[in-house]
């Protein structure tokens, strides 16, 4: 017996001393960050994440953070042409737009203009007598079929997410043209037998086909920047542009064929929902 003693101490004594080594290595696991507690002061846990991120929206997962469908957007917007060669057309446009679901909607428009005399027309006349015929575009009126088949987001460097999408769009309307006939007819002689004087001024409307494409980047969910493209073709009288009353009065009983003119306008606009 006095010699098995000291066997059995030394076996005890390693068994207990594998056991303490695995608990201390458990402990020291355990300690390493699975289940350590997180001070606030400790910079690398989740409370200095959610800091460094506090003013970060992710929404990337979110099926759809803006919704149109069955509701009205009333805007407003500079429109300006962009390919009258001897004049500038800005115009203050009006837009109302019932959404039927995402991707439909009605829109109508309501755009009144001023035109503003580029250097060049002034220069060709005074300084080689050349006068140029002008479309002055006074007003547009058109009510389209809108068709929005994008819809996505922009995340900036700093995180946060821009929503937009992009829509394209076509219909039908009228354009006002303002017939200023000393743009680019000569002023007659009338110290001569005969001679006609130049026919009044005067606006007419003639009707006209619209396509185009635009962008809404949408601040809140009440509120979009709008900007767009459009080409605008209207037939117009070919009469109406002649240069002889009696003519001019007559373009009411007869229409000339042939006549068409393209407009190119952009507009930026901002737009409210309701």
């Amino acid at each position: 017996m006095k010699a098995l003693l000291p066997k059995c101490s030394k076996k005890i004594v390693r068994e207990t001393g594998r056991s303490s080594l695995i608990a201390l290595l458990a402990f020291a696991f355990l300690q390493s960050g699975v289940t350590r507690p997180v001070h606030a002061e400790d910079s690398s846990g989740p409370s200095a994440e959610a800091e460094r991120f506090k003013t970060t929206e992710i929404r990337v997962i979110r099926p759809r953070y803006f919704n149109k469908a069955k509701r009205f957007e009333l805007g407003a917007g500079l429109n300006s042409i962009m390919n009258e060669s001897f004049i500038y057309t800005f115009m203050a446009t009006g837009i109302a737009t019932f959404h039927l679901n995402e991707e439909w909607a009605i829109e109508g428009t309501l755009s009144y203009g001023l035109n503003v005399d580029r250097e060049d027309k002034r220069v060709l006349f005074d300084q080689f007598d050349i006068k140029t015929q002008i479309f002055r575009t006074q007003y547009q009126a058109e009510l389209a079929v809108q068709y929005t088949p994008i819809y996505g987001k922009w995340q900036l460097p700093s995180g946060r997410l821009i929503y937009f999408d992009t829509y394209l769009t076509a219909g039908l309307g009228q354009t006002g043209i303002s017939w200023e006939y000393d743009d680019f007819c000569e002023a007659p002689d009338m110290t001569k037998e005969g001679a006609e004087a130049l026919p009044s001024n005067v606006v007419k409307g003639y009707p006209t086909f619209m396509f185009g494409a635009g962008q809404r980047y949408f601040v809140n969910r009440t509120t979009s920047y709008r900007f767009e493209i459009k080409a605008h073709r209207f037939l117009y009288n070919e009469i109406d542009a002649e240069c002889s009353p009696v003519k001019a009065e007559a373009s009411g009983q007869q229409f000339a064929t042939g006549a068409a003119h393209d407009v190119i306008t952009i507009l930026l606009g901002i737009s409210r929902f309701f």
